[in-house]
């Protein structure tokens, strides 16, 4: 029983032992490592709030900018639209532009085409008129001669 004696004193020994000086350095460390969790904890507290202050502010740019895009895209789409009437009016501006030139044109043409006929058709009667008075005064003559400028004027209309 000495030996369970001694064995139970030299354990109360090494537990006053641990107790006193073991215990106060190794506390310490515990405590500042425990200190030192809840600084990374609180650390990584305020990382985690930047980070979706971060990710809310980049969604709400990400919005702005898709807001800002379907604008321009809106206003391209109208810009496009105006250019095409703007087109087609200057399109039937000029095609207007150009039947009232092509028929003025073609009036002239008529006119030029009328004057010509008829210059032609006076110089036939000025031919025929010369050959009734080179004739002589026959009437069956002047008849047949007349008949020619007639059928002379009308094979030229």
């Amino acid at each position: 029983m000495a030996s369970y004696l001694a064995e139970v004193v030299g354990f109360l020994l090494l537990g006053v032992f641990i107790y006193r000086y073991v215990k106060p350095p190794l506390k310490k460390l515990m405590d500042r490592q425990a200190e030192s969790i809840r600084l990374s904890l609180s650390s990584a507290d305020a990382g985690l709030e930047s980070s979706r202050r971060m990710l809310e502010e980049a969604h709400a740019a990400l919005e702005a900018a898709h807001s800002e895009a379907t604008a321009i895209a809106e206003r391209a789409h109208e810009t496009s639209a105006q250019l095409l009437l703007e087109g087609e009016r200057h399109g039937r501006e000029e095609y207007d532009r150009l039947v009232v030139s092509a028929a003025a044109e073609a009036e002239f043409e008529r006119q030029r085409a009328r004057e010509e006929v008829t210059r032609q058709v006076g110089a036939i009667v000025m031919a025929a008129t010369e050959l009734v008075v080179a004739a002589e005064i026959d009437s069956s003559l002047q008849r047949v001669f007349i008949g020619e400028t007639i059928d002379a004027a009308e094979a030229m209309v």
